[in-house]
């Protein structure tokens, strides 16, 4: 969501006492919220509830999934935050219905402020993921803490409190106060208090513009780069010590064709994995994109042409453009279930086995005699596993 809604941004209360504006309603952008953005969230709710099912019964608590079950969480708050953010305030202005126009008043800033919390730490979820994997793929022994089951306790702990520390503020910004003199669909006046101080407004730029968009897209950019080159390196090396210890002359069919087997599946567990966090972590940086340009423009150029017309009120691209970003929002947590579907097989069958109606989704999912005889090949092998490649596979 951008930094300041449009609704809000034009109906600060100026030094004269009148009547508030509200953001008008024309069809095209009713439609955007309504006929598009609403689906999207709906879809999403149901989707990432499906995630929370799949990842509370997979004891996700004690392995990297842990990100993926808060994730899927933050997601389904966010997307259950649209409908009644912007869903409502559409109906209620764009078919003038009263009851919806003085609810929605009641609870607008705290949905608000929630909106901004829950997003702020959805992408700083990302981010730990994002590290843990960096950690595991580059084998950074010293920092082995971090990938604990207690060391991603503290790190959740610790990005939490930070993010309810910083975005806090958020549901302090405005105040909205009831003018019973002013005309329906402009008796509400959006007063700022903290928005109405200068350190404030310096805060909530490095805040929301740097530590939620500028800081995440950097980092973000750079560990998927390195994680994709070191997988890379990694991969080679296994084949390379596979077909090494193949070559050996003394060594018997049996072991030759576990070889093989292990390398496949110790190969598919490292792509499986990084796939699985580059393209979380790609999916947010396409999505972060217009919110990216939005902030740039609201922060370091305020007056410019292209948001504000000359007596202050919103241009439609900027309207349009913030609705897009909300948007964008809940398509970024919709898309999370198909990255799970594309990048990892076993997501597939847990998938089916928990949903086989939703089987159609999981056409790629190996079939059940494949999935046994994989089973029956790692138990007859198993104990040559460990001797051929010396691989942390639970790590992988």
């Amino acid at each position: 969501m951008s930094s300041v809604p449009p609704d809000i941004a034009q109906n600060i209360s100026d030094d004269v006492p009148e009547c508030s504006r509200n953001e008008a309603y024309d069809f095209n952008r009713y439609a955007l919220i309504v006929y598009g953005g609403t689906p999207i969230a709906i879809a999403g709710v149901i989707c990432n509830w499906i995630l929370f099912r799949l990842f509370t019964k997979s004891k996700s608590t004690k392995s990297p999934a842990l990100y993926l079950l808060l994730l899927a969480v933050l997601d389904l708050l966010m997307d259950l935050l649209y409908i009644p953010f912007f869903t409502v305030d559409a109906l209620a202005i764009y078919h003038k219905s009263e009851f919806l126009y003085h609810i929605w008043h009641d609870y607008a800033m705290f949905v608000f402020g929630l909106s901004r919390l829950v997003q702020f730490a959805s992408t700083y979820i990302i981010l730990c993921a994002t590290i843990e994997r960096f950690i595991v793929v580059a084998e950074i022994t010293s920092l082995n803490f971090l990938i604990s089951s207690t060391g991603r306790f503290v790190t959740i702990g610790i990005t939490f409190l930070g993010v309810a520390i910083l975005r806090l503020p958020a549901f302090f910004e405005y105040y909205i106060t009831y003018r019973p003199d002013c005309p329906l669909y402009e008796n509400y006046d959006y007063t700022p208090l903290l928005a109405g101080w200068e350190h404030y407004q310096m805060f909530n730029f490095y805040v929301m513009t740097v530590l939620h968009i500028f800081v995440p897209f950097a980092l973000l950019l750079m560990l998927n780069i390195s994680i994709v080159v070191v997988t890379q390196r990694k991969l080679t090396g296994i084949g390379w010590a596979v077909t090494t210890f193949i070559d050996m002359p003394k060594v018997s069919e049996m072991i030759r064709k576990e070889s093989i087997n292990s390398n496949k599946r110790r190969r598919d567990e490292l792509r499986y994995a990084t796939w699985t966090m580059v393209s979380i972590a790609t999916t947010y940086l396409c999505c972060s994109s217009l919110s990216l340009f939005i902030g740039i423009l609201e922060n370091v150029w305020p007056q410019n042409t292209l948001l504000f017309q000359e007596d202050g009120s919103s241009t439609k691209f900027y309207t349009l453009a913030s609705d897009a970003v909300s948007i964008l929002v809940a398509v970024n947590s919709l898309l999370r279930i198909f990255v799970y579907l594309l990048c990892s097989p076993n997501f597939r069958k847990q998938l089916v086995k928990e949903y086989p109606c939703l089987k159609c989704l999981a056409c790629g999912a190996d079939s059940d005699e494949k999935t046994k005889n994989i089973k029956e090949e790692k138990k007859l092998f198993i104990g040559y596993q460990n001797l051929i490649m010396g691989a942390r596979v639970d790590m992988l």
